[in-house]
């Protein structure tokens, strides 16, 4: 793993998933991007959440420089909530795995539920197919009907505050009722209990080559 990306449908995605992840690789020397494929602009009105593209963006670049990441940001993003598979904006991110080079990408778990999320996954499973790892993390805490069950993990311990840190920049209703951050940090405990280690994010490969 030289050169990784980490693809997420919204701007917190990819720090909730594998935020952890990515300081470690980059603090590796490893060359991790990230890249949100919409604009997060939510109004949900039955939940009184609401997220702006502006905000999204200069917190995401907060982010990004805690952890160490490059923000790919010349991408076109596609409006909250219609985002689709189509050959377009799958080639779109395919060029961007070959202009960079990618061998890793990490992505949403394709049996996700939210919409964006699994539209997400259909887009790059695709786009990455000619890549040596793909690996899928899941971000927001849905109960799904085909649950996630990672066994692939990565020890975070040392980075777990990083991890904080970098979910912090992102204000209002990123943070999912006040308790989506640290909720997804607990998980990450667990698993990390579970591996006899203080913290660990959690992968499934849909491929993974062993050099």
């Amino acid at each position: 793993m030289n050169n990784i990306l980490i693809i997420g449908a919204h701007y917190d995605d990819a720090e909730l998933g594998c935020g952890g992840t990515a300081a470690k690789l980059a603090a590796e020397g490893k060359n991790v991007y990230k890249l949100t494929l919409t604009d997060n602009v939510t109004r949900f009105s039955q939940m009184n959440i609401q997220v702006f593209y502006e905000t999204s963006v200069r917190e995401s670049a907060k982010a990004c420089q805690v952890l160490g990441v490059h923000e790919i940001t010349d991408f076109k993003p596609v409006e909250c909530c219609h985002l689709f598979y189509n050959t377009e904006i799958m080639q779109r991110v395919e060029d961007i795995i070959f202009r960079y080079q990618i061998d890793t990408v990490f992505m949403h778990y394709i049996d996700d539920v939210n919409q964006d999320h699994i539209a997400a996954s259909k887009i790059c499973v695709t786009a990455a197919r000619h890549c040596e790892n793909i690996f899928f993390y899941q971000s927001n805490l849905y109960i799904l009907p085909n649950p996630f069950a990672p066994t692939i993990f990565v020890d975070i311990s040392d980075y777990a505050e990083k991890k904080r840190e970098a979910l912090c920049q992102y204000t209002g209703d990123h943070n999912r009722f006040n308790a989506l951050f640290e909720t997804n940090l607990d998980r990450n405990k667990v698993w990390g209990y579970a591996n006899k280690v203080g913290y660990a994010e959690g992968f499934i490969a849909q491929k993974y080559l062993f050099k």
